[in-house]
This record gives structure tokens, sequence and C-alpha cells, in this order.
């Protein structure tokens, strides 16, 4: 688990590098027209912690967005549709090749190779564990086997980040093992949640846990086909050249085992026609750089480090099609920490649709309703929480004027498996309870000319302890952004939150805590490809 925590973290600022360079290769495919303003609506942020949508495009900002969009516009490496260029070694010293008629995967599943990859990771980390790390949980023997199918589930004692962030992303190897190989959705979320169960009863020699279980499955389900749909835009079958093979390298950085099944199947180098469904109807993102200012919380002293924020909204929650499928609309967010924060990966957070259906709809308003799956993973100074949740998420928008747009969220959730930080947690080996709940998540933005200018949020969490101390835990996030455009795309923000943590335990004395944070900014929105 060590090793899994280790390669987990560092793979995950990898994939980092591969989403700030994906987005310009993606944005170059954007062939059909541009949206207006009325059609791109991101989902609202997953906790008030990020308190940040996309921006959605006014028409006056159509013209400036299809500088940067427009294939004929650009001249990145790998682009078939840019204008004629002077061919040079990046691009292999000649003039892309048009598209072949190769056939790509899948038309039908591909089960050997399927579990061909799911076994390789499965027998990575063991294989180094064991034999590199000589870590005692991989001497794994007969006896174990016996005892963790008779004896059957515990919960287990691994820190925040093995449980809450490891777990997860090697289930969305899992999930995308399948996904890459011809198998849906619902389809992959079963070879992941097999392939938590094989690690979990025979991939170590301490009894297999219960949390890993759920944590893998349902975290590995939404961080996968969030993956799965970003690389995919990616790549470009009708790439050539050198540009060809950044693009392949990219999406590999954000889906390994997508990217190995393309390699061996040979896709790397093919050429040929892109997937039914490979541009979403709208997407685009924020880039943030800036500081923030923790208030004194406990014993911990004031304090102000920098960080580095992204959002990317892939995408129209509003627009729902009769051939609906699970993640048509998601957020994929992240937040990186200065190394003078106890984790370096402080936050990452996906929200992904699994069904919809348009309540009401006019000229001036619309109201969807989507049942919803979240995955939080918060880790800093401040507090460690985060799990698997689903929402009944309500969501309208209204057209006050041809500049002014109002969009709110109301979201019941249900906490499926939850953990937060405890004061008296040590005697499990950890410093969290792990639990479940309920909570809600509300939210409300006001825009103008599709730029965000004020956000409010309010998130409230209750956790019942089942493992850990024994109690319930009330989390509540409130918190308020502005933003104001400065040059174009360019903007600078603030934003003030508050986390409140009231935890009443059964055997110990009950803790209250508050936690207030501000932040200013520096802000760039992007504009990823729309149809």
């Amino acid at each position: 688990m060590k090793m899994a925590r280790a390669i987990g973290v560092r793979w995950f600022v990898v994939m980092a590098l591969g989403l700030l360079y994906a987005v310009p290769l993606a944005a170059q495919d954007a062939y059909a027209p541009q949206p207006t303003a009325a059609d791109v609506v991101p989902p609202a942020p997953t906790t008030v912690d990020t308190l940040k949508t996309a921006p959605t495009l006014t028409d006056a900002e159509v013209a400036r967005a299809r500088l940067f969009v427009s294939p004929s516009s650009l001249r990145l490496p790998g682009n078939p549709e840019a204008a004629p260029i002077v061919p040079d070694a990046a691009d292999g010293g000649a003039a892309p090749e048009p598209p072949q008629d190769d056939e790509f995967c899948c038309d039908s599943r591909h089960l050997g190779l399927t579990m061909i990859e799911i076994g390789v990771v499965l027998l990575a980390p063991w294989y180094f564990n064991r034999h590199v790390s000589d870590d005692s949980t991989a001497a794994i023997t007969w006896d174990a086997y016996k005892r963790n199918i008779v004896q059957g589930f515990e919960w287990d004692a691994d820190n925040f980040n093995t449980n809450m962030f490891g777990h997860p992303f090697g289930g969305a190897l899992y999930f995308n093992a399948a996904t890459s190989n011809g198998y849906n959705f619902w389809q992959a979320s079963v070879f992941t949640w097999m392939g938590s169960f094989i690690w979990e009863m025979f991939g170590e020699a301490n009894r297999p846990a219960i949390n890993d279980w759920a944590a893998t499955t349902l975290g590995g389900i939404g961080l996968g086909e969030s993956f799965n749909r970003t690389s995919r835009m990616v790549w470009n079958n009708s790439a050539t050249g050198f540009g060809r093979t950044l693009r392949e390298l990219g999406g590999f950085a954000l889906n390994p085992t997508g990217g190995a099944s393309r390699l061996f199947r040979g896709e790397w180098t093919k050429v040929g026609k892109n997937p039914d469904g490979r541009i979403p109807i709208a997407s685009n993102g924020m880039m943030q750089v800036g500081a923030r200012h923790t208030g004194q919380t406990g014993t911990n002293e004031p304090k102000t480090s920098g960080y580095y924020g992204f959002w990317w909204v892939y995408g129209n929650p509003f627009v729902i099609s009769e051939e609906q499928k699970p993640y048509d609309a998601f957020s994929l967010s992240f937040q990186l920490n200065a190394n003078t924060d106890k984790s370096r990966l402080g936050r990452l957070q996906t929200q992904g649709t699994l069904w919809g259906k348009t309540l009401r709809e006019s000229e001036k308003s619309t109201q969807v309703m989507h049942f919803t799956q979240f995955f939080d993973y918060i880790n800093n100074e401040v507090i460690e929480t985060g799990g698997s949740s689903l929402a009944l998420s309500f969501m309208s928008r209204w057209k006050l004027s041809d500049t002014w747009t109002l969009t709110a969220r109301a979201e019941p959730s249900a906490l499926l498996i939850w953990g937060i930080d405890s004061e008296y947690s040590t005697f499990t080996g950890r410093s969290y309870d792990m639990g479940a709940g309920a909570g809600a998540r509300l939210w409300g933005g006001l825009r103008y000319k599709g730029q965000d200018i004020v956000d409010v949020g309010y998130l409230l969490f209750w956790q019942h302890t089942l493992n850990g101390a024994i109690g319930d835990h009330l989390l509540s996030f409130i918190g308020v952004r502005g933003q104001y455009p400065i040059l174009g795309d360019f903007g600078l923000g603030a934003t003030y939150f508050l986390t409140v943590q009231d935890s009443y335990y059964r055997d110990f004395p009950d803790v209250f805590r508050r936690f207030p944070e501000g932040r200013l900014y520096a802000t760039y929105f992007f504009r990823g490809p729309s149809r």
C-alpha cells in the first residue's frame, strides 16, 4: 500500500501535466460551430472549496474564442485541419496524410486483454511490495488465503492518502482496462468491483478491508470515467507525425490502461476515423494561481502559502439527449499546494451525471434534475475529509437579461463511504474516522456576459462513524467568491470561506473547530472544443 500511494501521488502530478498539455490539443479539434451563451452552462463545484465553475460563452466572445479553438488558426503539431504550413522536423518532415479507413477498437468486447491488464495492475504493486520494499503484507501464504475467506472483511488502518486517494486511483485503472476494450460504463463498473475484490482477498496477507473495497470501486468509477472521456478528447486518430506521438503520451498520462490498450493494438501509429461522441457538446475550464491564508486553527498558527487550481467541465447538464449516457456532463478539478502544506495534492474532485430529466424549459429559464455521482478528496492543514456519494441534483438557470444569467443548484446527498479527521481515532492506527451519512449541497452564481462575478455556496455533511471514535460529525462549508475579468480571459479574484466541524463522541469529549480561509488569485479561462 505504501508503494501504491507513492506511485499514485507522483503519477497524478504526471496526469496534471498531461491535462495542461491536453487542453490546447483537444481545443484544436473543434470542427463544429461554437456554442452561444445559452449553450454552455457547466456543473457547479462539488464543494465550497472549489466555489468555481467554468464560464459560459457569450455571443460576443464567440469570435474571440474562435481564435483559440478554430482548427485553421492553430499551428500545433499533429493538427491535420490547420492551414498549410511548411513541413519541419517536428512533423516528421512531411505534411500530414489524410485519414485512412483503418478500424479502431471497439465494435466488440475484448475480455482477454481486459483481464490481462487488470492482472498487471494487480501483480505490479504486489511484486514491488514483496521483492523490492520487502513489505510483510505481501508475504502471502495459503493459510492467509484461507483466513481471508473464512474470517471475511474488516476495517483497515491505512492513512488517509492511501485509503481515500490511492485506492480510488487503482480503481480507475481497473475501470479503464474495461472501457478501452469495448465495455460500457456499467460493465466497466463490474470489472472495477471485481478487481478490488481480488486485491483485497488475495493481494495482501492481512484480512480484506471493507472500506478499501468500497472506496476503490466507487471512487474508481468516478475518476475512471472522467479520465476516460478526457483522454478520448486528447487522442486523435487522424493526427500524424510528432504531434500524434505527443497526443498518445498525453492520453496515456491521463488514462494509463487505456493508453496501454491502444499501444497493444497498434493504435498509437494507426491513422483512421475518430469515434462518434469524442467531442462533447461543450467544454471549458479555468486555471487559478494565487495565495491562500488560513487563520489560526487550534494548535496551528496562521499561515500563507501558494497554490495552483485546475477546473475542467465537460458537457452541458442543461442539454439532455434521448441517448444520454453516464457522465455526458461532468466536472474534474484538483488543487496542488505549495510544499509547505501537509499534502502536495490538496484536493481532487469529480462529479458526473448518471441520468437526467428536463423538468421545465422556456425562453427565459431551464430546470433539470440529475442523479449525480461525487468523488471528493480534500487534504490540507485545515481538514482532511472525503469519499464517494450520490446526490439528486436539481439545477436551474434563469436568463435575467442579454448579459446577466443566474444559475443555482440544490443537491440532497447520501455519503456512501466517507472519512473525516478525528482527535480520538489513533487507536485504530488512523488519524480519521470512517463511516457513512447524508448531506446537502447548495450553490448559486451570477454571471455577466458569460463570466462568473459572484458565487455563494453552502455544504452540510453528517457522518456517523462506523469505525473509529464512535459518534457523529457535522461538517459545513460556507463561502463567497468574487471575480472580475481584467483582460480578455484573464482575471483577478478573491474567495473567503469558513469550514466548521462539530464532532459529538460517545466515549470522548466533544470537539468544535472553526477554520477560516481567504484567497487572492489570478485566473485564466479557456474554451475547449464544442459541437
